[in-house]
């Protein structure tokens, strides 16, 4: 299934009237997607946030459909008794107040059934849709009504009715992520977010909580002053609006200039985090808002996105690439992992947060990757070196081969490891050397891997055996998993031995296990036979060959990840596929230490005997 990526409206001065435009109300809610998988229903925010716990009715709603999987796209909303929608309702519901009225108006289809509709024209995206709506029969998912007559009648009359404005749409174009052209908005009454920087203390008896929120929007690098919005709160939004602004508060203002006269000295300042829609007449010429109304917080978007919006006489195009730590990364929703709809800019951001714990399994290492540029459902390829398509922050080192000089690649730094995701590399592999000691290698990895009937608990417990006979030897040894079925146990060394002689350590070793259980493991690496056993890959150790990096991603299904693990916490209960892309980032947030912390203190020497004991 593809990623949800919302296509945004561009705000212009006037609806458009040629034909092959459709109509449609201008929402006051949240925007939503809504995905269907295998009976589980995720709600996302316009901004990636899942959100599936703020509107359980939604997802229970959106379980009951007809279909394996979906994904829509709509805006959840309270509707009032004369039809129309408000956004400040739908806050006094987040606050525990009434349930009537709530509705998912359902405007789109991206996906249903193995059947990729975004890449379809919106009529018929809009067609198949409202069949699936009429075939469901659910009150609280309702289709957006829309008209294909001329634009500037249906504003009008959309106007009169008192509601926010119309969006526009072209009826052939296909769903696409972000702001552009295909899409337009205009509207009958000013409403926008503005980031709060500042609030002043109530006046008169009849106030409490606050009197007035000072708002801005982004301007570059500043935050510039719009002026102060004093009306549109109760008493109880009020004070549940000081308890959170009170956390926030800071001495010096964030406004640039600083607000003028007295304003500025009674003012309390905040921190620029909370975000609040408002409704207002117009904007003055020094750039102030006139006669504004507080209509709540907009929880869905962050402060450092809200700008001033202006009405373009012709559409915007797309946005610029978004750039993850200095990287720049393009088709940043191209979906490289369809059944998790995990894209491109998921994969980079993953490795954004692993950074540090990633890091320090690659620095110095030469890499073996794996290519994806379509992602894994299409052709994938390892690649050991190339002269042209690794540019930037990745660092190059020389080394002799058997018949010439490779040009293999390293990452040091966080920007060269997002320089690899944004070139689609979904795997990495390194060498058991750094560069700083290339020809003595400082780890051995034995690489468990089981045959098709081989049972989880089996390999757990090959593992703790392999451990045990290492220790037996006089070294120490930590495990990971794979990404796949398997288990790495990776001996730390100092680096002294050569090449030859850590693969023969690990040849022996493998072969002396295999003596002990010849019915457990294998060194035969041919697969007809070895369905039942557990080959013992000693190769790893071989010169130039490599096994895949502790927190790279895997080219699997599933998106999973090769993760560090505690010998404690490898027990049969354990399942490898949990850790993911999605999952990893928490585990690592969560831990309360790292269970590799002492392999990187670890000093032993690889003992001259090949014996296990």
């Amino acid at each position: 299934m593809i990623a949800y990526r919302p296509q945004l409206a561009t705000l212009v001065k006037a609806a458009p009237r040629d034909p092959g435009w459709v109509h449609e109300i201008k929402f006051d809610g949240y925007r939503i997607g809504a995905m269907l998988r295998g009976g589980e229903v995720t709600l996302i925010s316009r901004n990636g946030k899942d959100w599936t716990g703020q509107f359980p009715d939604v997802a229970r709603a959106i379980a009951a459909l007809p279909a394996r999987e979906a994904l829509l796209d709509g805006e959840v909303c309270i509707v009032l008794p004369d039809g129309r929608t408000s956004f400040q309702a739908l806050q006094n519901y987040f606050g525990g107040g009434p349930r009537a009225g709530l509705a998912y108006f359902v405007f789109d289809l991206l996906w249903l059934d193995g059947t990729d509709f975004g890449r379809r024209p919106l009529h018929e995206r809009k067609a198949v849709l409202s069949e699936l709506l009429e075939k469901a029969g659910i009150d609280l998912l309702k289709p957006s009504s829309h008209w294909d007559q001329d634009g500037e009648a249906v504003w009008r009359e959309a106007c009169r009715l008192g509601l926010e404005g119309i969006v526009s749409k072209r009826a052939d174009a296909p769903y696409r992520g972000g702001r552009n052209a295909d899409w337009v908005k205009v509207k009958c009454i000013q409403r926008q977010e503005l980031v709060i920087g500042g609030f002043t203390d109530p006046e008169g008896a009849a106030r409490t909580g606050l009197g007035a929120l000072l708002v801005g929007y982004r301007e570059g690098d500043r935050l510039a002053f719009a002026g102060k919005v004093g009306t549109g709160f109760t008493n109880a939004s009020a004070t549940a609006l000081r308890r959170r602004l009170d956390a926030l508060e800071v001495k010096e203002s964030p406004f640039t200039p600083r607000p003028p006269g007295a304003l500025g000295r009674i003012a309390h300042w905040v921190r620029p985090e909370l975000v609040a829609e408002v409704a207002f007449t117009e904007w003055t010429d020094d750039g102030k808002i006139r006669h504004p109304s507080f209509q709540g917080l907009r929880e869905d978007k962050p402060a450092k996105q809200v700008v001033k919006e202006q009405p373009a006489s012709t559409p915007a195009s797309d946005p610029p690439d978004p750039v993850v730590g200095g990287i720049r990364i393009s088709h940043p929703d191209r979906v490289l992992y369809p059944e998790a709809g995990i894209t491109k800019l998921d994969v980079v951001r993953y490795y954004e947060e692993v950074a540090d714990a990633i890091l320090p399994h690659l620095r110095d290492r030469p890499l073996t990757l794996v290519h994806c540029p379509d992602g894994i459902g299409g052709e994938c390829r390892y690649m050991k070196h190339s002269k042209v398509w690794a540019r930037g922050p990745v660092r190059r080192i020389s080394i002799r081969e058997k018949t010439k000089v490779g040009e293999y690649l390293v990452i040091d730094d966080e920007p060269a490891l997002l320089s690899m995701a944004q070139m689609n590399i979904l795997e990495l592999h390194t060498w058991n050397s750094r560069a700083e000691h290339l020809e003595e290698p400082d780890r051995i990895v034995l690489d468990l891997d089981p045959g098709p009937e081989v049972a989880w608990r089996d390999v757990v417990a090959a593992a703790h055996e392999v451990r045990d006979a290492l220790r037996d030897a006089g070294l120490e040894s930590w495990v990971k998993t794979t990404g796949g079925v398997g288990l790495h146990v990776v001996v730390p060394l100092v680096p002294q031995r050569d090449w030859s002689e850590c693969l023969e350590f690990s040849r022996a070793f493998a072969q002396e296990l295999v003596r002990r259980a010849p019915r457990r493991y294998t060194v035969a690496y041919a697969r007809a036979g070895r369905e039942r056993l557990i080959l013992l890959d000693y190769l790893r150790n071989n010169r130039t060959n490599t096994s895949v990096a502790a927190f790279s991603t895997r080219a699997r299904p599933g998106a999973p990840v090769s993760v560090p693990i505690d010998w404690d916490e490898l027990t049969a209960r354990l399942k490898p596929a949990r850790f993911t892309v999605k999952t990893v980032p928490r585990r690592l947030r969560t831990l309360g230490a790292d269970p590799w912390k002492g392999y990187w203190r670890k000093k032993q020497r690889l003992p001259k005997s090949t014996s296990t004991g």
